[in-house]
């Protein structure tokens, strides 16, 4: 054999080694050259070692190897008794090779070597095996604690467990499997000790090669079988007889251990450290309690060949007073069940630690290393995790414990969460967007049947928004499955998976925890690493990103003349919905106000809805308008009643109709309550039907979930009739010189196609039921019914649109009236009537009303609506002068009353809000119907392309939205919010960092696109904090708003809100830098990378010019020095060098953004592909440059810190969690293609899926 030639050799010569079976064969060897080939037999001397036969040149038992056979599937076969001329034979019969003949010089001989090779057969020594475990475990149930007298040494070799001296109570499910979860109660808890490892005098290899060490921790795990189960292991150093680990193992009580604990550590040399191929040095076998106790134990190492060794384990035990002042904490937690203010800990900045009290004595312990002196004054710290346990879940740790450059030790804690957010932030978005559908499908169909071509768009769009609520609901029905199960990431693997699309790839929270006794420093790095933000291909098609896709939508905007038209619309109906809660909220306050008879507290709120109302009346563009009414009144097909009555429905009816079972409701996020009236029919036939959002006693919940089937069903039944009109649109244009056929064709138009008479899935007939409810006082102010009645947000399809101006005027007329009886209330009786002219506004919701209820209310004062439209039709004076003329008359809308005779001032109210609470709802019908006019002209392929670029955008936004959620949660639970952080909030909002490294080549370049775009829109959403609901265990965020401006409410603990300031609402700064890394980056474009790097520099720059200004630090509470703010200027100016020289993998301007970021007290997010490889590569190296730059870690040591931490830290166990591999996704050229610093160790990559 040619592979590892020199190693089989040294096996075969070694004096040392051990043969199972050695003698003289003689064998025939199959020799070939060019043009021959030939069999030769060789007698030789043969040695058997296992499954290997050696073979050497001659019969000199010294002689060099000549070949070898590997007797694997291979079975020893004796054809014939009698000895044959050559001597006594046997063959060798190989599974997939020729025969082996060899021959002996006696039949004893020959038996002999037939038995040896059928021992040394896997299936044999299998068979072996199974056998010595009977035999253990017979031995162990007989053995008793009294009669045993064998010794330690004597039962290790074996294989027996160890007798106990005490009691062993049941070891728990939680350690009978090698890196198991860890309990979120362990984030805080005090470890009975922490033990570091070291060896010395280990044994050399035959060569006299140093061995590759690794000691694996094991725990005696009593039960039937007394096996012991593997609980940690450190990492691997190379060619070393005393090996250091850096590595570090916590023994918790709430994983089982208490000081009676039997736990063996085995040393190994790793031979090969891509397979891991092993052998066993030696073990040592200890109580956890003398562990504890000794702060240095020194234990030899024994094997089957005898001592080989020692092993010492240096250990930290917890002080009495920690214990006990935690133990008193857990007790006063429970007893009271009141949150208690987070302790002292810093986060994202490493500053000196507080003052720490002595309450009993420093425990002394002995370091590992024998170049130190042997005692240094060293206890074990725990981090603070403050409520961090609250946001996330699942946590992963592992310990280290590095030299500092003054001798000191580092203590450093890994520990790796799932944020508890990963699914409920996409949930909520979801629910926004299904409502926003809900309302475009109400907008459509309540435009009413129209005719000839608009028909065919009519249901063209309807069919579009249907498949949109359908994926929109599909889509939250999966993510509350996930939720149910308890899984709060999404594994990388299943990143192509549709159905799951709107859940980030691999969200996780990398904490770093580190301490520094002898500097008295500590702090906490946290990094929230997520893969890209874009919607997966499963198939690979490439569509260009984000970016590209909205070039080419503004693109076709260009070309079509009513794009502008239909932004203007959209925009109108946002505002028109945001004004009309406002104001309607002015009027419940005022209401309440004018209960209270408080006159002086009632004109500030008269005031602003008066600026409210004049924003409202002039949003508005009034020749799109006149041109919506016009193309409604030409193209709605309008019944009279009888034949209404009388004549079957439409297909457009029917269809209209099943849009009742899909409960379209405004879209609020809030669980708003239904209507307390039902809302008419859109198409009434005789008898009141009950529609699924009407009141009911059985129907109270409006949060029921949709049904899929329902919504699919009603998606083809409208595809199935906008098929049927365009084929009928065909045949009309081949047809068209024949008036007959037109009249057939026309008259087809209201009939089914035939794949739809027979729908499954046709609506169920609807039940009559007649609903009589009193409406509750002031219920028209209500913004919970007014947002859920469709009554008070759209037109019927049979319902005439009000004219603009009269609208307008009801509007006018009624906010007249209102505020002159609040300035008569107010003791201003001779105030004249106010104008209502130009100004400007903001976006948002909508209103509730029916048209029965109207009726009243509009009785109420018959003789002021002239009087209201003869005022405002007349030219009005300048301000100035309007009070002269009307101080003496006095105002018109007050006269009659007497102020001592008027003692319900809500009464006198009540009329005026309804009657303006109504014009709004009138205004809004008719802005929804402007914008369903202006949507429908446009053309369908524009149409098409801003709906999937529409959904492409949510299912990234949702993506980066909840990274963001989690990562503010995470800083707001996490870690201890100081004044100057709560500053930061309130006047500059604090920077969120987005390091990607993608390479712009292939599927990756669509990634960065996506992942831009998503970016800058975190930018318009809005953050609120909120005080957090006692007795929830999970603080949950709330969003709020629509799809242009959200708003998320923050719940934060008591005593955040108490301490501090009031912090009105925030906005973030993103900021993305991307460097490619890999391969492909070598073989992308970096143009357009290199551009959106400088755009975002810029950005930083601005927010960092801000900081400055702000002169606080964020991270230390305390006033920022010259020095870290010129430390500051030096980071970005470096960064603004690095940028415009524009090097390929230049990945110092994501070193220089991370520096920046981290003094600024920004949030870190990292991201690749999978944020798994590659972000593990950078993850771990920004924690080695923290280290080094706060802790005083030595450059030396660090690319033995970065390896060990890449190797055997919490990333590792993010690839275990993703693809079930302890395996980095690189191949060596890969490796070899990265930067130094972002290269994986050898043995830590392989083939793996990504």
């Amino acid at each position: 054999m040619r592979f590892n030639r020199l190693e089989l050799a040294s096996l075969a010569t070694n004096p040392a080694t051990r043969f199972d079976k050695e003698g003289l064969l003689t064998i025939t060897e199959r020799q070939e050259g060019i043009f021959w080939r030939t069999d030769v037999k060789l007698e030789c001397w043969c040695k058997l070692r296992g499954n290997l036969l050696f073979y050497l040149k001659d019969k000199n038992p010294k002689s060099t190897v000549a070949g070898v056979l590997v007797l694997q599937d291979c079975q020893p076969r004796i054809q014939h008794e009698e000895p044959e001329l050559e001597g006594y034979v046997f063959d060798l019969d190989f599974k997939d090779s020729p025969s082996q003949r060899i021959v002996t010089q006696s039949a004893s001989e020959r038996l002999d070597w037939v038995r040896s090779i059928e021992a040394c057969s896997s299936g044999q020594i299998n068979r072996q095996i199974r056998q010595l475990e009977q035999q253990i475990a017979a031995a162990t149930s007989t053995t008793t604690k009294s009669t045993n007298i064998t010794s330690m040494g004597n039962r290790i070799d074996q294989g027996l467990p160890l007798p106990l001296s005490f009691e062993e109570e049941p070891w728990p499910v939680s350690v009978s499997a090698p890196f198991e979860d860890l309990g979120l109660s362990e984030l805080s808890e005090l470890p009975i000790c922490e033990t570091a490892i070291s060896c010395d005098n280990l044994p050399l290899d035959g060569f006299g090669r140093a061995p590759n060490p690794r000691v694996i921790c094991s725990v005696l795990q009593p039960g039937e079988d007394c096996i012991w189960r593997q609980f940690a292991r450190t990492e691997l150093l190379e060619r070393t007889r005393t090996p250091q680990f850096l590595c570090t193992m916590r023994f918790l009580r709430s994983g089982g251990f208490k000081t009676s604990t039997r736990l063996r550590f085995s040393v190994q040399d790793v031979r090969e450290r891509v397979s891991l191929t092993s052998l066993p040095l030696g073990h040592a076998e200890v109580a956890l309690g003398v562990i504890q106790d000794a702060t240095r134990l020194r234990l030899p190492l024994s094997s089957p060949h005898g001592e080989c060794g020692f092993i010492t384990l240096a250990s930290w035990a917890p002080e009495a007073a920690s214990e006990l002042s935690q133990s008193s904490n857990a007790m006063g937690r429970g007893a009271t069940g009141l949150l208690q203010p987070p302790p002292r800990s810093s986060t994202q900045m490493f500053d000196q630690a507080a003052d720490r009290g002595n309450s009993g004595t420093r425990q002394k312990g002995h370091r590992r290393t024998q170049s130190l002196p042997p005692k240094l004054g060293v206890r074990l710290f725990v981090p603070q995790q403050c409520g961090v346990e609250r946001v996330c879940a699942n946590p992963r740790l592992h310990s280290y414990r590095l030299h500092s450059s003054l001798g000191a030790d580092i203590s450093v804690l890994e520990t790796m969460l799932e944020s508890r957010l990963c699914c409920a932030v996409p949930q909520q978005l979801l629910s926004i967007w299904i409502q926003r559908e809900k309302e475009l499908l109400q907008e459509i169909s309540g435009m009413g049947e129209l005719s000839g071509e608009w028909r065919w768009r009519q249901m063209n769009l309807l069919e579009e928004h249907l498949r949109l609520l359908k994926d929109y609901s599909q889509a939250k029905q999966n993510i509350q499955q996930l939720m149910r199960d308890g899984i709060f990431y999404k594994r990388s693997a299943t990143k192509t998976d549709e159905s799951l699309e709107f859940l980030p790839v691999n969200l996780h929270v990398q904490r770093m925890w580190a301490q520094n006794d002898t500097l008295q420093r500590r702090g906490v790095l946290d990094i929230i690493t997520v893969g890209a933000f874009t919607r997966h291909d499963a198939k690979g098609r490439k569509c260009g990103g984000l970016i590209k896709l909205l070039q080419e939508s503004k693109a076709w905007k260009l070309e079509q003349s009513n794009a502008c038209k239909v932004q203007a619309a959209n925009d109108t109906v946002q505002a028109t919905k945001q004004l009309r809660k406002e104001i309607v909220e002015l009027m419940s306050q005022l209401l309440q106000l004018a209960s209270r008879r408080s006159a002086r507290d009632m004109m500030p709120l008269c005031n602003e809805m008066v600026v409210k109302t004049r924003t409202l009346l002039n949003i508005w563009e009034p020749s799109i308008v006149e041109e919506a009414m016009t193309f409604i009144e030409c193209h709605r097909i309008i019944e009279e009643p009888d034949n209404v009555l009388m004549e079957p429905m439409s297909p457009f009816r029917k269809i209209t109709q099943q849009l009742s079972a899909l409960e379209l409701k405004s879209p609020e996020l809030e669980d708003f309550a239904t209507p307390v009236v039902a809302p008419p029919d859109l198409w009434p036939r005789g008898q009141p039907l009950m529609r699924s959002n009407s009141w009911h006693p059985s129907n109270t919940s409006p949060s029921s979930s949709l049904d899929i089937n329902a919504i699919d069903s009603l998606q083809h039944v409208v595809k199935c009739y906008n098929a049927h009109l365009r084929s009928l649109e065909q045949q009309q244009d081949q047809a068209a010189s024949l008036t007959p056929t037109e009249l057939e064709g026309e008259a087809t138009y209201q009939s089914l196609p035939p794949s739809w008479q027979g729908a499954p899935g046709a609506a169920p007939p609807l039940v009559a039921v007649k609903v009589r409810a009193r409406q509750p006082p002031a219920g028209f102010l209500d913004t919970k019914l007014m947002s859920s009645s469709p009554s008070a947000n759209y037109y019927r399809p049979t319902e005439e649109p009000e004219p603009l101006d009269l609208t307008q005027l009801n509007i006018e007329a009624s906010v007249m009236c209102l505020v002159s009886k609040l300035k008569f209330f107010c003791g201003r009786c001779d105030s004249p009537a106010i104008r209502l002219r130009h100004p400007k506004a903001p976006i948002k919701r909508e209103g509730f009303t029916v048209v029965p209820q109207q009726t009243p209310d509009v009785i109420a004062a018959p003789k002021e609506q002239p009087q209201q439209l003869k005022l405002d039709l007349t030219p009005q004076p300048a301000p100035g002068l309007a009070a002269a003329p009307t101080a003496k008359k006095g105002n018109k809308f007050t006269d009659g009353l007497d102020l001592s005779l008027t003692t319900d001032w809500v009464g006198e109210l009540r009329p005026s809000m309804r009657k303006l609470r109504h014009a709004m709802d009138r205004l809004l019908k008719t802005a929804r119907l402007m914008h369903s006019v202006q949507r429908l002209q446009q053309d369908v392929r524009c149409n098409r392309l801003q709906a999937s670029i529409m959904y492409r955008r949510d299912v990234c936004f949702s993506q980066a939205l909840t990274a963001l959620v989690s990562g503010l949660m995470l800083r707001l639970w996490g870690s201890e919010l100081d004044s100057g952080y709560m500053r930061l909030l309130r006047e500059l909002g604090p920077l969120a960092y987005f390091e990607g490294l993608l390479s712009l080549y292939g599927a990756e370049t669509d990634m960065w696109s996506d992942m831009c775009i998503a970016i800058e829109d975190l930018s318009s959403v809005s953050f609120t904090l909120v005080q957090a609901q006692p007795g929830e265990a999970t603080p949950m965020p709330r969003i709020t708003g629509s799809r242009q401006a959200l708003e998320v409410l923050l719940p934060v603990p008591e005593h955040v809100l108490t301490n501090s300031c009031s912090v009105s609402s925030f906005k973030i700064t993103p900021v993305f830098f991307n460097i490619g890394i890999n391969e492909k980056a070598t073989l992308g474009q970096t143009r357009e990378q290199h551009r959106s790097n400088l755009d975002n520099y810029l950005r930083l720059n601005q927010y960092f010019s801000r900081y400055r200004k702000l002169g606080l630090n964020a991270s230390a509470a305390a006033d920022v020095s010259s020095s870290e703010l010129e430390s500051l200027h030096s980071v970005l100016g470096f960064m603004d060098q690095q940028l415009r020289s524009n090097v390929t993998k230049n990945v110092k301007i994501l070193h220089l953004a991370e520096d920046a970021c981290r003094l600024m007290g920004g949030l870190r997010f990292t991201s690749c592909k999978s944020a798994k490889d590659r972000t593990g590569m950078a993850v771990t190296l920004e924690q080695c440059r923290v280290l080094v730059r706060e802790f005083q870690l030595p450059a030396k040591h660090v690319p033995y810190a970065l390896s060990t931490m890449r190797s055997e830290g919490t990333r590792m166990d993010n690839v275990f969690k993703n693809i079930g591999k302890h395996k980095y996704a690189f191949n060596l050229p890969q490796v070899i293609m990265l930067p130094a610093m972002y290269r994986p160790p050898v043995g830590a990559y392989g083939k793996a899926q990504t």
